[in-house]
């Protein structure tokens, strides 16, 4: 219903508000604020973005390259190394054993965009489905 790759965002700003967004280890968490006359078109055009959205190649290159530096100061941070490095001491089979934020090398490995496309939705299906996700 919302073909328009900003048009969530644009609508956000031009009604006052303000998003955001993070992922930590286990949940990945949207923050909108709106004004109050906007809320109910706010919830239409969110819950366009969960249940179709568009993996515009644009874009998706454009969050790799976030995803990249985010990494690239969390490197840099005392706090994060010493996490790191409790990480790296978990048993090898364990998932907190493995590198994962992400950057440039391992976004991009052997794919182009079409490639990742695929693996996005693939992913996006299996893991933001209803059953596991919380509004407040």
């Amino acid at each position: 219903r919302f073909p328009e790759p900003s048009g969530y965002d644009d609508f956000v700003n031009a009604n006052g508000g303000n998003l955001n967004a993070y992922t930590a280890s286990e949940v990945t968490v949207f923050y909108t604020e709106l004004r109050q006359d906007a809320a109910e078109e706010g919830m239409e055009r969110f819950s366009d973005f969960l249940a179709s959205p568009l993996f515009d190649p644009r874009y998706m290159e454009k969050e790799v390259h976030a995803v990249d530096s985010e990494h690239a100061k969390n490197v840099q941070d005392p706090s994060r190394r010493i996490y790191e490095v409790l990480n790296a001491l978990a048993a090898p089979r364990s998932p907190v054993s493995r590198f994962r934020t992400g950057d440039l090398q391992t976004l991009s490995k052997g794919t182009d965009s079409s490639d990742m496309r695929s693996e996005l939705q693939g992913w996006f299906g299996k893991h933001y489905c209803p059953s596991r996700m919380s509004l407040a």
